[in-house]
């Protein structure tokens, strides 16, 4: 076991108490251990190295952070350095205006934190070990500025992702669907902890992005598990008792979709540092367009439900049609149709040129420029929802995550390619996607809409009726099978399908 190792561990034991990362633990402090959560090294690209375009967004970053580290801003994150429960239940009980969020006080909303938060921190664990990144007051020969950062500590621990950004964006998500009234706030706090980690020295930008889709992976995969939607719910009557709502509450009754233009930051404009990243970036991608990889993307651009069928049904295998598995199209074009509206509802209200037409050349989709031209490059519809789809098809079927993952990621670089978005425009649509993905989880006819896809996908792939697979939904009880369909009891053993997942009883 390497040093890297060791630390995340302890800090792991630190946070929340001993537990096992083996994939034979009990899941008490965590939804999911890190053996099953997705692997960021395969849904991924690899951390930019110094002699890519992409690190100029870096240094663009990097070089940010010093006009806010004296300002009040700075000295927040400073004191937000602390990877610890206490220091997220803190920030969470000033967004939920409660005197405080602990186990003794509100044991609900604390084990529900508690268990997002690890999960999040805990979906960083291999991509570290993998990369090994260095930390860029290391690269540059400083020092870290955040108040409770142990700088011998960091260099043994990799940069790549940023582990701090991973479990505040899984907590800020989880809590968004606790309590949809707040999401904006809740999910703008959760954004800023990862950014955070930028003014303080402690990552560069791409070790915080990828924090973030660490995170939203890590809470669509906690998705799959039922502890997660019953901590759900008895975090969300907790708090509807401790402010005085009666019992049937529904925070989710008045709340729209999520606004982008609340919690995340601006677009870039040209007096920007970043967008001289972006320009490189547009760059740097455009030669692609001759190649196979931009005959996809071309062909990719296509925005309808008959293309997530495609790029979805690619991703697990299977064959996803109208006519073969109408639950999970009727999904996809749910999915869509609420993609749309969130990212449609943003583009005017923080308009950016889109690259072909800010500099003044044909796009790799020269059928579309006549229609996109007018619209706004922020942001991406498509990666908006490319990301969106992947995380509700990875609750559908958790047995092709990873790969439901890249190909939800590789759609949204796909508009980079052909010069509709620009990789900032793109960046942020991702965490606009996770978003929604935890908006559309409040409500419970979409869950048995989930349900109901995750029946249709194991009835296609392993030949059990549909009705003979269990579809919990938010009010029915979980129910295990046998791979025949007959019930299995708790006695039973091997591989069973539970709350429409297959798990392997040892």
């Amino acid at each position: 076991m390497n040093k890297a190792r060791i630390w995340m561990l302890i800090a792991i034991f630190t946070i929340c108490g001993a537990i096992n990362i083996g994939a034979q633990t009990t899941k008490d402090s965590l939804y999911v251990v890190a053996e099953q959560l997705p692997n960021a090294c395969l849904f991924l690209p690899a951390p930019p190295d110094s002699s890519s375009a992409a690190f100029l967004d870096d240094v663009a970053q990097w070089q940010w952070s010093k006009t806010m580290a004296s300002t009040e801003r700075g000295a927040r994150a400073s004191l937000e350095s602390r990877l610890e429960l206490d220091a997220l239940a803190s920030i969470m009980a000033q967004v939920l205006e409660l005197d405080t969020i602990s186990a003794q006080q509100t044991p609900a909303i604390y084990r529900f934190l508690a268990k997002s938060f690890v999960t999040g921190v805990t979906s960083t664990i291999r991509p570290k070990l993998e990369y090994k990144r260095k930390r860029p007051f290391e690269v540059m020969n400083e020092t870290p500025l955040g108040k409770y950062d142990d700088m011998e500590a960091m260099l043994d621990d990799g940069s790549f992702p940023s582990g701090h950004t991973a479990s505040g964006w899984a907590m800020a998500l989880a809590f968004a669907e606790m309590w949809p009234e707040l999401q904006d706030t809740i999910l703008r706090r959760g954004y800023e902890y990862g950014e955070n980690r930028i003014i303080v020295n402690a990552h560069w930008q791409s070790d915080v992005t990828a924090g973030y889709l660490c995170g939203a992976a890590a809470i669509a995969r906690a998705h799959c598990e039922p502890e997660f939607e019953q901590d759900v719910c008895e975090a969300r009557a907790e708090y509807a008792r401790l402010k005085g709502l009666p019992s049937d509450y529904d925070p989710a009754a008045e709340a729209d979709v999520p606004h982008g233009e609340r919690f995340l930051n601006n677009p870039v404009d040209t007096v920007s540092p970043r967008y001289m990243a972006d320009i490189m970036l547009y760059w740097n991608n455009k030669p692609l367009r001759g190649t196979e990889r931009g005959e996809t993307a071309s062909i990719e651009a296509e925005y309808s439900v008959a293309m997530m069928q495609k790029v979805m049904g690619e991703a697990i295998g299977i064959t996803i049609s109208d006519e073969q598995t109408p639950a999970i199209t009727r999904l996809l074009g749910h999915v869509l149709d609420k993609a749309s509206e969130t990212a449609d509802r943003l583009k005017p209200i923080r308009f950016r040129k889109r690259p072909f037409v800010q500099l003044g050349e044909p796009s790799a989709v020269a059928g579309d420029e006549e229609k996109e031209r007018g619209k706004s490059s922020f942001p991406s519809g498509h990666t908006n929802l490319g990301w969106t789809e992947a995380l509700v098809m990875t609750e559908v079927a958790p047995e092709h995550q990873d790969e439901i993952l890249r190909r939800g990621y590789e759609y949204g670089h796909n508009r980079l390619i052909v010069g509709y978005h620009w990789y900032t425009d793109i960046e942020a649509s991702r965490q606009l996607a996770s978003a929604l993905v935890a908006r559309l989880h409040a409500a419970p006819a979409f869950l048995d809409m989930i349900a109901a896809a995750r029946a249709e996908y194991v009835s296609v792939t392993t030949g059990i009726p549909e009705s003979r697979v269990s579809k919990p939904s938010s009010t029915s009880s979980t129910q295990a099978y046998r791979l025949d369909g007959t019930p299995a009891t708790g006695d039973t053993r091997g591989i069973v399908i539970e709350n429409q997942q297959k798990i392997v009883r040892p």
